[in-house]
């Protein structure tokens, strides 16, 4: 259920505590072919499976800016600093913390390290309420899409993610020129300025484009089955 649309008088069960997922997406640039709300569409898409699953959830509105600033220099991306982030985390969790069971945090964007350093050095900040990283994706994962694939997974706005939007909302994404050049982009997030290595913005080291709607919702299956096995893992530990 969605913390939006219930009401102050549907969590005043005395005693009881509840789960939380707080979703972070970004607005950031995606390449010539997809929107800026690219991780934030995929994040909301697996976030909605999760509330089909696990309806007594109490799911948080999205955040939808976050840390981007790799791409700072292409116009539109809107971009927290990490403390800027980190300081979204630790207020909305101590909104939360006397009532919460567990609080999860879930970004398809490269927010990972940001959520890290938060929960490692909040640990003893929120004495009764777990806050644990759901991640989508490990690396038994990766290796499946990159069978699907043929190729390496792509950093940014390539194969995954323009056949991820295909699946998920067709009329965003702009017809791709399958001739359209791709720079080699090594360990593009290290200069901290994507626009360096990639004026198109695309970091997707497969030289072949390998993009369609098929690929995309098997993509996100494996991101959805991966969220789930861990939210069970995790909340089957908290009951016992």
């Amino acid at each position: 259920m969605r913390l939006k649309q219930i009401k102050a008088i549907d969590l005043k069960e005395e005693g009881r505590k509840y789960d939380f997922i707080f979703p972070i997406g970004a607005t950031e640039q995606h390449g010539p072919f997809l929107p800026f709300g690219t991780d934030t569409y995929i994040t909301d898409y697996v976030v909605d499976e999760i509330e089909k699953q696990f309806p007594q959830v109490i799911i948080l509105p999205t955040l939808e800016f976050s840390r981007s600033q790799e791409h700072r220099e292409f116009f539109g991306t809107i971009w927290l600093k990490e403390e800027t982030l980190g300081q979204i985390l630790e207020d909305t969790c101590k909104s939360l913390a006397a009532r919460a069971r567990n609080i999860f945090l879930i970004s398809f964007h490269a927010n990972d390290e940001v959520i890290k350093r938060f929960i490692e050095q909040s640990e003893d900040s929120f004495e009764g309420t777990q806050i644990t990283l759901l991640e989508m994706c490990d690396q038994e994962d990766i290796k499946n899409i990159e069978q699907l694939l043929g190729g390496t997974i792509d950093e940014h706005a390539g194969n995954t993610e323009i056949s991820n939007m295909l699946c998920i909302n067709q009329q965003l994404v702009k017809t791709l020129a399958i001739d359209y050049p791709k720079p080699k982009v090594l360990n593009p997030w290290q200069t901290g300025n994507l626009h360096d290595q990639s004026k198109s913005g695309i970091a997707d080291n497969n030289p072949e484009w390998i993009v369609n709607e098929k690929i995309g919702e098997e993509i996100l299956r494996i991101y959805v089955k991966r969220t789930v096995t861990n939210l069970n893992k995790y909340l089957v530990r908290t009951e016992q």
